[in-house]
């Protein structure tokens, strides 16, 4: 990802310099490391998104996303506001697998719900959202039923589309068989064109894979004290980072998740931004299927 051009300075709880807060030479651990530049989304998601998966225009490949932050970060918006650009911008199909109760962020996207299966060949963007009233057990052996059925009817040659995770730890959690089979996807389904987001509220409790099959990482700043060393130990050495998400401003006004500071970065090129949502998520309409050709898996690899 090329550095995006007008980069504008955004202060943080504290007065910054464009590139962030002065930090002793003595205090970082490896010495190619670099301060973030603060770069708000509308200025650095035109570059991100040309750069997701094509780091290597002569060989374009799915790249894994993970978005880590607790309740509230602003974790949703950040995914639906990239998800929405992926097909503004390159007519992306994707699915959102929800499990969530409610979530009004997913509203502002405008993608339809569904919660069958074969609903994402008329959809091919679209909110997987099946619902029951059934606790407990019960509860999970639907979710498990109802994620297994879609990912086992995604997964063909050329599948080309997003798969996302409102929550990938209760994916994981329903069955040994699901938590294989998401495996599964995390190791292989980039040969099958699938990129796979996932979306967690801790680092910790999940499956390595998500870290190790993941090429682009996003984190806001942790509640807890206790989860920062891990939180930066994501991106390099914790001594480095930990100052970096200290930085971060978490506006305390309502639930606006579009003005939350986050640290995106690409493991490829070791390229890493703060930003922030500074424009508002609006409903776009998704794109109509593309006959024939769409509904068999034929579109190019990594739209």
């Amino acid at each position: 990802m090329s550095q995006p051009a007008n980069l504008e300075a955004r202060p943080g709880p504290q007065p910054v310099s464009p590139q962030g807060p002065a930090v002793p030479v003595d205090h970082r651990h490896d010495p190619a490391f670099r301060w973030p530049a603060r770069v708000p989304w509308s200025v650095l998601e035109p570059d991100f998104t040309g750069a997701w998966g094509l780091a290597d225009p002569g060989d374009p490949q799915p790249e894994g996303l993970e978005i880590i932050g607790q309740t509230g970060s602003g974790k949703t918006y950040l995914l639906c506001s990239a998800l929405q650009a992926r097909m503004v911008r390159r007519e992306t199909p994707a699915v959102i697998i929800c499990t969530k109760k409610a979530d009004r962020v997913f509203a502002r996207l405008g993608w339809p719900v569904i919660d069958r299966p074969e609903d994402v060949n008329k959809h091919p963007n679209a909110i997987y959202w099946p619902t029951t009233s059934a606790m407990g057990n019960q509860r999970k052996a639907f979710y498990d039923r109802k994620i297994g059925d879609l990912l086992e009817s995604l997964w063909v040659e050329d599948s080309n589309r997003i798969v996302a995770f409102d929550e990938i730890g209760y994916a994981e959690s329903l069955s040994g068989d699901m938590r294989a089979t998401v495996q599964q996807y995390w190791r292989e389904g980039r040969s099958l064109g699938i990129t796979v987001v996932a979306m967690k509220q801790r680092p910790q409790g999940t499956q390595r894979d998500m870290h190790s099959e993941t090429y682009w990482t996003a984190a806001f700043k942790p509640k807890d004290r206790g989860d920062l060393e891990r939180w930066a130990e994501l991106y390099g050495h914790r001594r480095d980072w930990m100052p970096v998400f200290d930085s971060l401003d978490r506006p305390a006004h309502g639930d606006r998740g579009e003005q939350r500071e986050f640290v995106i970065r690409h493991s490829r090129s070791d390229e890493a931004y703060i930003s922030w949502i500074d424009t508002p998520l609006h409903p776009v309409d998704p794109p109509k299927p593309k006959g024939p050709a769409w509904l068999g898996g034929k579109k190019p690899a990594n739209p």
